[in-house]
């Protein structure tokens, strides 16, 4: 299947709400199927997932080669090199973690615009590689999400959805869950509240709301929230749910499906 990035980022930009797969593996195989199924967007975890600097360009080949998938990747910090390193490797969009002010927030969308705008190195690798003309400046890609996961985040979100070069926001619920003094899972009051108030305040901003989801059901009840930009499973949850359900079905019954196989994601 060709690929063509426009169609998911024209649909997102245009008020479209997106749907992606996140990848906790440096699985190429498991990187072609999830865009060959129709997810708008699959994210390269570096955070919390295997993903290394050295698999971005293949995982990102193994993406465009399944379908339009949008290549996704989560960076491990707020780091100048790695966020310029991620778009000159020619991803699609790039989510920053545990951003806490908008001078953090800035400093991430300085790391992908060029002089005089921003500090990113010239270096644009994967548009050389092809046979690109690069444009000298970022031309809207790659897409910014910085993470709305710790108090001191959400008591700045109206100055961080202010921030020029910050497209989107990302929730992480169970980060915000803990800084809040909850815990990761059933939602409590507290953390639904400051969801509410991140949705809000994106729409308001006018930048895209996104967030972070286990399963498909919890997916969907976040498009009808209002959520844009929503990552509804991840290739180790979908894995381990399917293998659990196939082994018990096989197994006549027998076999149970064990604790936490029936998730299909993983929630951050």
């Amino acid at each position: 299947m060709p690929h063509t990035t426009a169609a998911p980022l024209e649909r997102l930009r245009s008020g479209d709400t997106v749907h992606g797969m996140w990848m906790m593996s440096s699985s190429a195989d498991l990187a072609r199927i999830s865009s060959s199924l129709g997810y708008d967007y699959v994210c390269l975890d570096m955070q919390h997932g295997l993903a290394r600097a050295e698999h971005i360009m293949p995982l990102s080949d193994a993406v465009r080669a399944g379908g339009d998938a949008m290549v996704v990747a989560r960076v491990p910090d707020n780091r100048f090199t790695e966020i310029g390193m991620l778009a000159d490797a020619g991803v699609d969009a790039i989510i920053v973690p545990l951003v806490s002010s908008a001078a953090e927030a800035r400093a991430a969308a300085e790391a992908l615009d060029y002089p005089p705008r921003g500090r990113r190195s010239w270096g644009p690798t994967n548009a050389l590689m092809l046979g690109h003309d690069p444009a000298p400046e970022r031309a809207g890609a790659p897409l910014l999400f910085v993470m709305i996961e710790n108090t001191a985040g959400l008591s700045e979100v109206a100055e961080i959805c202010r921030v020029d070069g910050v497209d989107g926001v990302y929730i992480g619920p169970s980060d915000l869950a803990l800084s809040l003094g909850s815990l990761p899972g059933p939602e409590e009051p507290a953390t639904t509240e400051a969801i509410a108030t991140i949705l809000a305040t994106a729409q308001e901003a006018g930048v895209i709301p996104g967030i972070h989801c286990g399963t498909g059901e919890e997916a969907a009840a976040r498009r009808a929230q209002g959520f844009r930009f929503i990552t509804s499973s991840s290739d180790i949850g979908a894995a381990r749910a399917a293998y659990a359900a196939d082994l018990a079905q096989a197994a006549g019954g027998v076999a149970q499906v064990p604790d936490g196989a029936a998730q299909g994601g993983v929630r951050y």
